[in-house]
């Protein structure tokens, strides 16, 4: 019995120590309240050896933060930055707490030997400032060896196994060539590498490529892993876009650093964090230089008409022999690899008697990941002003070669045709006089009675029809319009698809439902609400607190009582959800009418 109560007595002391570091915890990170903290990965670096730095911002509620500002580093260098967040949800005391954390990663070396100090970073957030602590490093001649991991906790960067981020995901933008001429096709492969479970993304920083002609090869709408080795390294290597660039102007071109946002899933962190979380981290491509050469002045000819790459030309007339100054099309067709859509019409000579209208230019390119292969079709209008066999120069042009790095002259042989009749027509005479071509006179009607009545108003379908062609123009301008904006507006993409979302999502809590799957039911019933909401207003719903959340549905006129109604929802089903024994012996098929009766009035 003694043994036993002195068990009871340390399993009671034990639980309250527990409660109280969790009453300390939450006392520490009351609404409102902000820590903004720095920590490194170690302390003693080698000479020029990479740490990080991690400058850590966490609250409960918080919806976002701003850059810190880093003080000025004399005895270091910065080589790099990255950013993470985190989202925490408890159930402590039947009360939901969320606690955020923002990760502000930076990768420095060391500049001098010594001791040195990092500063105290500052921070500015709803009008405070907050700053962190100093950091005393020792830097030595040699590399300590690896870096060890970070220690767990809210103030280390939230990763698998605990792993730095650098290094270990970023974008990957590889040329199929680092010097070009102008002109000159360049196959650029944009990938996202990552050693870790990532889920989904999007573009963060579009990539953007001035002073190039860009063609689209690929762009994914998936991830689609495949594992490589990188640097001795295994990667999981996802290709995000495949462009073809030509570029337009000479000199030392820099493709600007790009940027994807993707979800890293996280492992559960303890008991109450049943399914694990997941964060937002950005990873980002370094700029890429390329050197792009001027092509040639030398020996240049004067038939050349921009194209790079290798080409055949072919030129052809399409009849032989005119009459009544009819046209004759001369079709100049230009085939092979490179800047195709780029070649201008190739100068043809004037000859006097003939009219020579400007070339009706059309392309037929395919572009794949060894450049531009397709062929481009001029076509010039003749026009014959006098009778007589006319023969037309050879139609010559140039391009450069950039393999042999040199220019080449092509030429067809010489076309001719023959035109009559191509002056005003005169009249037909006989040696003996006129010829007659018909009776003296012939009487249209001998009777003006039996005209028939011909109505004089302009019929009524071709306006109709006229009309019908505008309403069809019009849905058709309305129609690209549309995707246009689904293409660049953010907001109208989410509201246009946001019913059949919650349609979907419905339908898949009723399929719950019936499978007597209670805390499924709720959360997909949970989803399709915070879903529907931020679809319809462009809201990050899943990271708004409750008032946040109901300020802007107030911003956007949204009726008091249906505000109230959605709130209680939600939180009738995250209680459900993370405490489902407060939820039993409800009426689950009441609360799904309820969702969609308050879903129909919003």
């Amino acid at each position: 019995m003694s043994a036993a109560f002195t068990r009871g007595s340390r399993l009671t002391r034990t639980l309250a120590c527990a409660a109280a570091v969790l009453l300390a915890w939450a006392s520490a990170t009351a609404a409102g309240e902000v820590r903004f903290t720095a920590s490194v990965d170690q302390t003693t670096v080698g000479l020029g050896e990479q740490f990080q730095l991690v400058l850590s911002v966490e609250g409960e509620d918080m919806l976002s933060a701003p850059s810190p500002v880093l003080p000025a580093l004399a005895a270091f260098e910065v080589l790099g930055r990255s950013s993470s967040q985190s989202t925490n949800i408890s159930l402590i005391g039947g009360q939901l707490k969320k606690q955020a954390t923002v990760s502000f990663i930076y990768v420095l070396a060391a500049r001098q030997l010594g001791t040195a100090v990092i500063p105290a970073a500052t921070l500015k957030y709803e009008g405070k400032e907050y700053q962190s602590q100093p950091i005393e490093m020792t830097v030595v001649k040699a590399a300590q060896g690896q870096a060890t991991p970070m220690p767990g906790g809210a103030n280390a960067p939230q990763a698998p196994s605990r792993i730095p981020l650098e290094g270990n995901l970023f974008l990957s933008v590889t040329p199929s060539r680092r010097t070009a001429y102008v002109g000159e096709p360049i196959t650029v492969d944009i990938a996202l590498c990552s050693r870790f479970q990532v889920e989904n993304g999007g573009w963060a920083e579009l990539p953007t490529f001035d002073g190039f002609w860009a063609e689209k090869v690929f762009e994914a709408s998936r991830f689609d892993f495949e594992r490589r080795t990188i640097e001795g390294r295994a990667f999981a290597v996802a290709e995000l876009k495949k462009v073809v660039l030509f570029p337009l102007t000479a000199g030392e071109v820099t493709i600007k650093p790009m940027a994807f946002n993707v979800s890293v899933a996280q492992a559960p962190r303890d008991f109450f964090d049943m399914f694990g979380s997941s964060q937002t981290v950005r990873a980002d491509s370094k700029p890429l230089a390329l050197k792009i050469l001027p092509l040639p002045e030398k020996d240049r000819p004067a038939e050349f008409t921009g194209g790079v790459g290798q080409f055949t030309l072919e030129a052809a007339l399409d009849r032989t022999s005119t009459t009544n100054g009819e046209p004759v099309n001369l079709t100049v067709r230009v085939s092979g690899s490179g800047n195709v859509r780029m070649i201008d019409p190739p100068t043809i000579a004037p000859n006097p008697g003939l009219k020579i209208l400007a070339a009706e230019t059309k392309d037929d390119v395919h572009v794949t990941v060894d450049g531009a292969r397709g062929t481009k079709t001029f076509r010039f209008p003749i026009i014959p002003q006098s009778d007589g066999r006319f023969e037309l120069p050879p139609i010559a042009m140039a391009y450069f070669d950039p393999q042999a790095r040199a220019y080449r002259r092509l030429a067809s042989g010489p076309l001719a045709f023959t035109a009559t009749a191509s002056a005003t027509i005169a009249p037909v005479t006989e040696a003996s006089g006129l010829k007659v071509l018909g009776n003296d006179i012939a009487y249209i009607k001998p009777d003006v009675g039996v005209l028939a009545s011909i109505p004089m108003d302009a019929p009524w379908w071709p306006n109709a029809m006229a009309l019908a062609s505008l309403g069809v123009a019009g849905l058709a301008l309305g129609y690209r319009g549309h995707r246009e904006r689904l293409e660049s507006d953010r907001g109208y993409a989410r509201k246009t698809r946001s019913t059949a979302l919650v349609r979907r999502r419905l339908h898949q809590a009723e399929q719950l439902l019936k499978k007597r799957d209670e805390r499924g039911f709720h959360a997909e019933l949970s989803r399709a609400v915070l879903g529907y909401l931020g679809d319809r207003f462009n809201l990050d719903t899943h990271a708004l607190t409750r008032d946040q959340l109901r300020a802007g549905l107030a911003e956007r006129a949204v009726a008091p009582e249906t505000i109230d109604a959605v709130l209680g929802i939600v939180d009738r089903c995250e209680v459900a959800r993370f405490s489902p024994d407060d939820a039993g012996g409800r009426d689950l098929r009441a609360l799904f009418d309820t969702v969609r009766d308050v879903l129909a009035r919003v």
